[in-house]
Protein backbone atom coordinates (compact mmCIF):
# COMPACT_ATOMS: atom_id res chain seq x y z
CA UNK A 1 0.00 0.00 0.00
CA UNK A 2 1.36 3.36 -0.79
CA UNK A 3 1.66 5.67 1.43
CA UNK A 4 1.72 9.70 0.51
CA UNK A 5 2.94 11.83 3.04
CA UNK A 6 2.96 14.82 1.59
CA UNK A 7 -0.02 16.88 2.23
CA UNK A 8 0.52 19.03 -1.23
CA UNK A 9 0.07 15.87 -2.67
CA UNK A 10 -2.96 14.62 -1.23
CA UNK A 11 -4.94 17.64 -1.09
CA UNK A 12 -4.04 17.35 -5.68
CA UNK A 13 -4.76 13.86 -5.87
CA UNK A 14 -7.91 14.24 -3.64
CA UNK A 15 -9.14 17.68 -6.39
CA UNK A 16 -8.32 15.42 -9.58
CA UNK A 17 -10.53 12.53 -7.89
CA UNK A 18 -13.26 14.45 -7.26
CA UNK A 19 -12.91 15.97 -10.49
CA UNK A 20 -12.61 12.73 -12.42
CA UNK A 21 -15.83 11.56 -10.64
CA UNK A 22 -17.97 14.72 -11.45
CA UNK A 23 -17.47 13.99 -14.97
CA UNK A 24 -17.62 10.37 -15.00
CA UNK A 25 -20.90 10.79 -13.63
CA UNK A 26 -21.66 13.47 -15.75
CA UNK A 27 -21.02 11.45 -18.63
CA UNK A 28 -22.89 8.51 -17.71
CA UNK A 29 -26.20 10.41 -17.05
CA UNK A 30 -25.68 12.56 -20.19
CA UNK A 31 -25.62 9.07 -22.43
CA UNK A 32 -28.61 7.52 -20.80
CA UNK A 33 -30.74 10.85 -21.45
CA UNK A 34 -29.33 11.10 -24.53
CA UNK A 35 -29.98 7.07 -25.74
CA UNK A 36 -33.72 7.49 -24.36
CA UNK A 37 -34.48 11.36 -26.30
CA UNK A 38 -32.48 10.38 -29.67
CA UNK A 39 -35.70 10.23 -31.49
CA UNK A 40 -37.42 13.46 -30.28
CA UNK A 41 -33.74 15.71 -30.78
CA UNK A 42 -33.80 13.98 -34.59
CA UNK A 43 -30.44 12.74 -33.58
CA UNK A 44 -29.31 9.78 -36.18
CA UNK A 45 -26.54 7.47 -34.60
CA UNK A 46 -23.35 8.90 -36.69
CA UNK A 47 -24.08 12.68 -34.98
CA UNK A 48 -24.52 10.47 -31.58
CA UNK A 49 -20.81 9.75 -31.84
CA UNK A 50 -20.02 12.78 -33.33
CA UNK A 51 -21.33 14.27 -29.75
CA UNK A 52 -19.46 11.55 -27.41
CA UNK A 53 -16.75 12.30 -29.29
CA UNK A 54 -16.96 16.40 -28.43
CA UNK A 55 -17.69 15.43 -25.24
CA UNK A 56 -15.03 13.39 -24.45
CA UNK A 57 -12.77 16.22 -25.88
CA UNK A 58 -14.14 19.08 -24.07
CA UNK A 59 -13.94 16.94 -21.14
CA UNK A 60 -10.20 15.75 -21.23
CA UNK A 61 -9.81 19.98 -21.86
CA UNK A 62 -11.76 20.66 -18.88
CA UNK A 63 -9.93 17.92 -16.82
CA UNK A 64 -6.54 19.55 -18.22
CA UNK A 65 -7.07 22.95 -17.27
CA UNK A 66 -8.65 22.62 -14.31
CA UNK A 67 -6.21 19.98 -13.17
CA UNK A 68 -3.37 22.79 -13.37
CA UNK A 69 -5.65 25.45 -11.51
CA UNK A 70 -5.33 22.55 -8.93
CA UNK A 71 -1.79 22.41 -8.62
CA UNK A 72 -1.03 25.94 -8.64
CA UNK A 73 -4.40 26.15 -5.65
CA UNK A 74 -2.80 23.15 -3.85
CA UNK A 75 0.37 24.41 -3.78
CA UNK A 76 -0.65 28.10 -2.74
CA UNK A 77 -2.62 26.08 -0.02
CA UNK A 78 0.03 24.80 1.49
CA UNK A 79 3.00 26.82 1.04
CA UNK A 80 2.48 27.82 4.80
CA UNK A 81 2.60 24.59 6.07
CA UNK A 82 6.15 23.67 3.78
CA UNK A 83 7.33 27.26 5.30
CA UNK A 84 6.76 26.64 8.76
CA UNK A 85 8.17 22.84 8.13
CA UNK A 86 11.41 24.79 7.09
CA UNK A 87 11.35 27.43 9.54
CA UNK A 88 10.87 24.24 12.30
CA UNK A 89 13.73 22.75 11.15
CA UNK A 90 15.99 26.00 11.49
CA UNK A 91 14.73 25.78 15.03
CA UNK A 92 15.38 22.80 15.58
CA UNK A 93 18.74 23.51 15.15
CA UNK A 94 18.55 26.62 17.62
CA UNK A 95 18.07 29.76 14.96
CA UNK A 96 15.37 31.04 16.85
CA UNK A 97 15.51 34.35 14.82
CA UNK A 98 13.21 32.60 11.69
CA UNK A 99 10.07 33.44 11.17
CA UNK A 100 6.65 32.38 8.93
CA UNK A 101 5.83 34.98 6.22
CA UNK A 102 1.96 34.89 6.54
CA UNK A 103 -0.04 36.13 3.89
CA UNK A 104 -3.22 35.07 4.28
CA UNK A 105 -6.03 36.04 7.21
CA UNK A 106 -7.54 32.02 6.97
CA UNK A 107 -7.19 28.88 9.89
CA UNK A 108 -3.36 28.38 8.30
CA UNK A 109 -2.91 32.21 8.71
CA UNK A 110 -3.34 31.91 12.54
CA UNK A 111 -1.21 29.06 12.79
CA UNK A 112 1.37 30.96 11.10
CA UNK A 113 1.00 33.92 13.66
CA UNK A 114 0.50 31.17 16.56
CA UNK A 115 3.82 29.68 15.41
CA UNK A 116 5.26 32.74 15.30
CA UNK A 117 4.71 33.64 18.89
CA UNK A 118 6.17 30.33 19.64
CA UNK A 119 9.14 30.76 18.24
CA UNK A 120 9.36 34.40 20.03
CA UNK A 121 8.59 32.89 23.08
CA UNK A 122 11.26 30.00 22.32
CA UNK A 123 14.08 32.83 21.60
CA UNK A 124 12.83 34.02 25.13
CA UNK A 125 13.65 31.02 27.09
CA UNK A 126 16.98 30.27 24.92
CA UNK A 127 17.63 34.05 26.13
CA UNK A 128 16.61 33.31 29.51
CA UNK A 129 18.69 30.18 29.78
CA UNK A 130 22.13 31.80 27.98
CA UNK A 131 21.80 34.58 30.68
CA UNK A 132 20.66 32.38 33.72
CA UNK A 133 24.26 30.90 32.70
CA UNK A 134 26.07 33.36 32.20
CA UNK A 135 24.73 35.09 35.60
CA UNK A 136 24.65 31.80 38.06
CA UNK A 137 28.37 31.43 36.68
CA UNK A 138 29.64 34.77 37.50
CA UNK A 139 28.14 34.26 41.15
CA UNK A 140 29.63 31.41 41.58
CA UNK A 141 32.84 32.33 40.18
CA UNK A 142 33.57 35.63 42.34
CA UNK A 143 33.48 33.94 45.40
CA UNK A 144 34.76 31.02 44.49
CA UNK A 145 38.06 32.64 42.90
CA UNK A 146 38.06 34.68 46.42
CA UNK A 147 38.35 31.61 48.51
CA UNK A 148 40.88 29.51 46.32
CA UNK A 149 42.94 32.83 46.83
CA UNK A 150 42.47 32.77 50.59
CA UNK A 151 42.91 28.90 50.97
CA UNK A 152 46.52 29.18 48.41
CA UNK A 153 47.42 32.19 50.79
CA UNK A 154 47.36 30.16 53.98
CA UNK A 155 48.59 27.02 52.41
CA UNK A 156 51.70 29.11 51.51
CA UNK A 157 51.97 30.84 55.00
CA UNK A 158 51.88 34.03 53.57
CA UNK A 159 48.82 35.67 55.65
CA UNK A 160 50.08 36.85 59.43
CA UNK A 161 48.53 35.37 62.35
CA UNK A 162 46.45 38.23 63.60
CA UNK A 163 44.92 38.74 59.87
CA UNK A 164 43.96 35.14 59.61
CA UNK A 165 40.33 35.47 61.45
CA UNK A 166 39.94 38.61 59.18
CA UNK A 167 40.19 36.37 56.02
CA UNK A 168 38.24 33.07 57.47
CA UNK A 169 35.82 35.80 57.90
CA UNK A 170 35.60 36.95 54.35
CA UNK A 171 35.68 33.07 53.28
CA UNK A 172 32.45 32.40 55.43
CA UNK A 173 30.70 35.46 53.86
CA UNK A 174 31.83 33.84 50.50
CA UNK A 175 30.18 30.35 51.06
CA UNK A 176 27.12 31.95 52.57
CA UNK A 177 26.63 34.08 49.49
CA UNK A 178 27.35 30.78 47.59
CA UNK A 179 24.36 28.88 49.47
CA UNK A 180 22.10 31.61 49.27
CA UNK A 181 22.69 31.42 45.90
CA UNK A 182 22.26 27.85 44.93
CA UNK A 183 18.78 28.27 47.35
CA UNK A 184 17.63 30.59 45.61
CA UNK A 185 17.86 28.67 42.36
CA UNK A 186 16.26 26.27 43.85
CA UNK A 187 13.24 28.23 45.11
CA UNK A 188 12.60 29.75 41.74
CA UNK A 189 13.14 26.67 39.70
CA UNK A 190 10.15 24.89 42.07
CA UNK A 191 8.29 28.29 41.75
CA UNK A 192 8.24 28.66 38.28
CA UNK A 193 7.29 24.30 37.62
CA UNK A 194 4.36 24.99 39.86
CA UNK A 195 5.72 22.59 42.70
CA UNK A 196 5.71 25.38 45.47
CA UNK A 197 2.13 24.87 47.34
CA UNK A 198 1.08 27.36 50.06
CA UNK A 199 -0.59 25.96 53.58
CA UNK A 200 -2.59 29.12 54.92
CA UNK A 201 -3.04 29.39 58.62
CA UNK A 202 -3.39 31.46 60.90
CA UNK A 203 -0.41 32.70 62.60
CA UNK A 204 0.55 36.74 64.38
CA UNK A 205 2.32 38.22 61.70
CA UNK A 206 3.61 40.82 64.41
CA UNK A 207 5.45 37.92 66.23
CA UNK A 208 7.01 36.69 63.21
CA UNK A 209 8.59 40.32 62.28
CA UNK A 210 10.04 40.04 65.48
CA UNK A 211 11.85 36.73 65.28
CA UNK A 212 12.95 37.73 61.25
CA UNK A 213 14.04 41.22 62.51
CA UNK A 214 16.12 39.50 65.92
CA UNK A 215 17.36 36.77 64.11
CA UNK A 216 19.09 39.41 61.34
CA UNK A 217 20.90 41.11 63.88
CA UNK A 218 24.26 40.37 63.07
CA UNK A 219 23.50 41.28 59.10
CA UNK A 220 22.53 44.88 60.90
CA UNK A 221 25.36 44.85 63.17
CA UNK A 222 27.62 44.90 60.13
CA UNK A 223 26.70 47.24 58.15
CA UNK A 224 25.77 49.64 61.71
CA UNK A 225 22.34 49.99 60.65
CA UNK A 226 19.30 51.08 62.89
CA UNK A 227 16.53 48.91 62.11
CA UNK A 228 13.29 49.91 63.88
CA UNK A 229 9.89 48.16 63.78
CA UNK A 230 6.97 50.11 63.66
CA UNK A 231 3.55 49.39 64.57
CA UNK A 232 0.73 52.04 66.08
CA UNK A 233 -1.37 48.92 66.83
CA UNK A 234 -1.85 48.05 70.53
CA UNK A 235 -2.24 44.24 70.27
CA UNK A 236 -0.82 41.99 67.88
CA UNK A 237 -1.89 41.43 64.09
CA UNK A 238 -3.11 37.79 63.04
CA UNK A 239 -3.47 37.18 59.77
CA UNK A 240 -4.08 34.09 57.46
CA UNK A 241 -1.45 32.88 54.83
CA UNK A 242 1.77 30.55 55.24
CA UNK A 243 3.97 31.56 57.85
CA UNK A 244 7.03 30.13 56.38
CA UNK A 245 6.31 31.42 52.91
CA UNK A 246 5.71 34.93 54.51
CA UNK A 247 8.91 34.75 56.74
CA UNK A 248 10.86 34.28 53.41
CA UNK A 249 9.20 36.83 51.46
CA UNK A 250 9.86 39.25 54.49
CA UNK A 251 13.58 37.99 54.65
CA UNK A 252 13.93 38.68 51.54
CA UNK A 253 13.05 42.28 51.35
CA UNK A 254 14.89 42.97 54.50
CA UNK A 255 17.79 41.38 52.90
CA UNK A 256 17.03 43.93 50.07
CA UNK A 257 16.58 46.97 52.05
CA UNK A 258 20.24 46.31 54.10
CA UNK A 259 21.95 45.25 50.73
CA UNK A 260 21.09 48.96 49.40
CA UNK A 261 21.38 50.80 52.02
CA UNK A 262 24.85 52.52 53.08
CA UNK A 263 26.30 52.43 56.42
CA UNK A 264 24.64 54.18 59.34
CA UNK A 265 21.69 54.64 57.76
CA UNK A 266 18.16 53.11 59.22
CA UNK A 267 16.00 50.30 57.74
CA UNK A 268 11.96 50.43 58.88
CA UNK A 269 9.73 47.40 59.06
CA UNK A 270 6.11 49.50 59.38
CA UNK A 271 3.03 47.00 60.18
CA UNK A 272 -0.37 48.75 60.02
CA UNK A 273 -4.63 47.05 60.32
CA UNK A 274 -6.44 48.80 57.72
CA UNK A 275 -9.09 46.26 56.12
CA UNK A 276 -5.73 43.67 55.48
CA UNK A 277 -2.61 43.50 57.25
CA UNK A 278 0.23 45.95 55.42
CA UNK A 279 3.56 45.47 55.82
CA UNK A 280 6.23 47.79 54.54
CA UNK A 281 9.86 47.86 54.23
CA UNK A 282 11.63 50.96 53.77
CA UNK A 283 15.53 51.54 53.53
CA UNK A 284 17.18 55.04 52.68
CA UNK A 285 19.31 53.76 49.91
CA UNK A 286 20.21 55.28 46.71
CA UNK A 287 16.24 54.58 45.22
CA UNK A 288 15.38 53.45 41.53
CA UNK A 289 14.29 55.03 38.59
CA UNK A 290 10.91 55.01 37.56
CA UNK A 291 11.67 53.29 34.08
CA UNK A 292 13.80 50.69 36.18
CA UNK A 293 11.00 49.68 38.44
CA UNK A 294 9.29 47.13 36.60
CA UNK A 295 12.56 45.04 35.89
CA UNK A 296 13.39 44.74 39.38
CA UNK A 297 10.92 41.51 39.95
CA UNK A 298 12.92 39.94 36.80
CA UNK A 299 15.67 37.30 38.01
CA UNK A 300 19.42 38.61 38.30
CA UNK A 301 18.12 42.20 37.69
CA UNK A 302 21.04 43.54 39.51
CA UNK A 303 22.53 42.25 36.67
CA UNK A 304 21.24 45.02 34.59
CA UNK A 305 21.46 48.89 34.38
CA UNK A 306 20.18 49.88 37.76
CA UNK A 307 22.52 48.58 41.04
CA UNK A 308 25.32 46.91 39.11
CA UNK A 309 27.77 47.56 41.98
CA UNK A 310 25.70 45.48 44.43
CA UNK A 311 26.71 41.74 45.91
CA UNK A 312 23.38 39.38 46.30
CA UNK A 313 21.55 36.88 43.72
CA UNK A 314 18.84 39.23 41.92
CA UNK A 315 16.21 36.31 42.40
CA UNK A 316 15.14 37.84 45.93
CA UNK A 317 12.38 40.28 44.36
CA UNK A 318 11.24 37.43 41.76
CA UNK A 319 10.80 35.02 44.24
CA UNK A 320 8.73 37.85 47.10
CA UNK A 321 6.82 38.32 43.34
CA UNK A 322 6.24 34.84 42.92
CA UNK A 323 5.07 33.86 46.46
CA UNK A 324 2.72 36.71 47.31
CA UNK A 325 0.94 36.02 43.55
CA UNK A 326 0.51 32.38 45.29
CA UNK A 327 -1.28 34.26 48.20
CA UNK A 328 -3.04 35.93 45.84
CA UNK A 329 -1.93 39.58 46.64
CA UNK A 330 0.54 41.69 44.97
CA UNK A 331 3.49 44.49 46.52
CA UNK A 332 3.94 47.40 45.80
CA UNK A 333 6.98 49.54 45.04
CA UNK A 334 7.50 53.79 45.85
CA UNK A 335 10.89 54.73 44.95
CA UNK A 336 12.78 58.14 44.85
CA UNK A 337 16.48 58.08 43.24
CA UNK A 338 18.39 59.49 46.24
CA UNK A 339 15.62 58.92 48.81
CA UNK A 340 14.70 55.64 49.17
CA UNK A 341 12.84 52.78 48.70
CA UNK A 342 9.35 50.99 50.30
CA UNK A 343 8.09 47.65 49.34
CA UNK A 344 4.58 47.20 50.61
CA UNK A 345 2.46 43.97 50.57
CA UNK A 346 -0.91 43.15 52.23
CA UNK A 347 -2.49 39.79 53.94
CA UNK A 348 -5.83 39.02 54.53
CA UNK A 349 -6.54 39.49 58.33
CA UNK A 350 -7.92 36.33 60.38
CA UNK A 351 -11.66 36.50 61.23
CA UNK A 352 -11.23 33.88 64.66
CA UNK A 353 -7.35 33.68 65.81
CA UNK A 354 -8.57 31.32 67.75
CA UNK A 355 -8.37 28.53 65.38
CA UNK A 356 -5.13 28.75 65.15
CA UNK A 357 -3.42 26.45 66.48
CA UNK A 358 -6.06 24.33 64.93
CA UNK A 359 -5.39 25.20 61.55
CA UNK A 360 -1.80 24.00 62.30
Amino acid sequence: MIRIKSIFLKLFITYIVILILSHFVLAIVSYFLLQNNLTNMHLNSEDFHQMKYLFVLASIISITITGLFTYYLSKRITAPLREMNRVALHIARGQFNQRVEIQTRDELGELGETFNYMTQELAGLDQMRKDLVANVSHDLRSPLTSIHGFVTAFLDDTIPNERKRHYFTIMKEQTERMSKLVNDLLDMAQIESGQVEIEPVIFNLSELIRQVVARMEPEFANKKLNVELISEEAKDIYVFADPDRIDQVIVNLIQNAVQFSTNDSSVEVILKKEEQAVVSIRDYGPGIKQEDIQSIWERFYKADRARTKKVGTGLGLSIVKHILALHQTDIQVESEVGRGTTFTFTLPIAQNKSNRHEKK
